[in-house]
């Protein structure tokens, strides 16, 4: 009897090809974080929009005032003098120091959200679920798993801050790149954005996920990253500094070294402290990744088959 089903085809993929594990990885995350955070859709949306409530803003001051200047027989002398104010051109002059605010200091709070609801259950839930098995026990390695993990929380990260930034000297430089030598700075200044973004999206990432991969459950990892961040920020380093009157002590907040390798590669002096080196902070940063690797390494381990 001859069957004419043709329900089932073969595969025709190519065995030998190299198993993209690391991308496999990253849009399971981003998918999941997708529907953790619109979870409840209202909330989320709120949370959105006050994240990049400030990128907008600027965005539209940024074009609205090159667009009264390009025209000024268009307007009167009260949008003219508005154009012109200090405050008005301090808001959309590109700047290291306006940078730094913009990253660091509107957004470190949705950082921290971002870490909490996105980051925490990265690890922990697969732990919980056995699906980290089920990720080892295929041809993806664990590099390739927690390069795809960290690359997922660094995404939500770099979404909030230097992709924002980033597209900010983009728009300064797009109404301003007749000015001379305006392209040459602004140019600078977007690499320099780059390489500090990327330090203040790889320390969030990795610890988070440290943390991550040390519990069973999301919520018991967001409560070990808080802890140990809210520890070392504002309890065991202020009271030391207190105690001793010695600013070295600053040196125990993660956050505190990551703001001075920011500011010291975007060249913001205004808020760089000088009484503690740059280079004591790079150390500092560097042993905590040096850490974090090692516990990832230890905590997430393939899974051994017997014949």
């Amino acid at each position: 009897m001859v069957i004419h089903d043709r329900s089932y085809s073969r595969w025709k993929g190519d065995r030998a090809a190299p198993v993209k594990g690391a991308t496999v990885v990253l849009e399971a995350g981003i998918k999941r974080g997708v529907a953790t955070l619109f979870r409840r859709k209202l909330p989320a949306i709120v949370l959105i929009l006050a994240a990049f409530g400030p990128f907008i803003f600027f965005l539209g001051v940024i074009y609205i005032r090159a667009y009264i200047l390009g025209n000024v027989e268009k307007f009167g002398e009260g949008f003219i003098e508005f154009a012109n104010d200090s405050e008005v051109v301090r808001m959309t002059t590109a700047n290291p120091e306006w940078i730094y605010s913009y990253m660091i200091l509107t957004q470190w709070a949705f950082v921290m959200v971002a870490c909490v609801l996105l980051g925490a259950p990265l690890i922990a839930e697969d732990r919980r679920a056995n699906a980290l098995e089920l990720y080892l026990s295929r041809p993806i390695s664990v590099r390739q798993y927690l390069l795809g993990k960290l690359a997922t929380i660094g995404t939500f990260v770099a979404m909030l801050t230097v992709i924002p930034a980033s597209i900010l000297i983009l728009a300064q430089l797009s109404v301003s790149w007749s000015d001379p030598g305006e392209p040459l700075r602004l140019a600078g200044l977007l690499a320099r954005t780059l390489v500090a973004g990327a330090v203040w999206v790889a320390i969030p990432s990795l610890t988070i996920t440290t943390a991550s991969s040390l519990a069973d459950r999301a919520r018991n990892a967001a409560i070990l990253w808080l802890s140990v961040v809210v520890m070392l920020e504002f309890v065991v380093s202020n009271i030391l500094r207190e105690v001793f009157n010695a600013d070295a002590f600053w040196l125990l907040q993660i956050g505190f070294n990551v703001r001075q390798v920011v500011n010291l590669v975007l060249g913001n002096t205004a808020d760089l402290v000088t009484t503690v080196p740059v280079w004591a902070s790079v150390l500092v940063l560097a042993g905590w990744a040096v850490l974090c690797l090692r516990v990832l390494a230890a905590r997430v381990r393939p899974v051994q088959v017997v014949a």
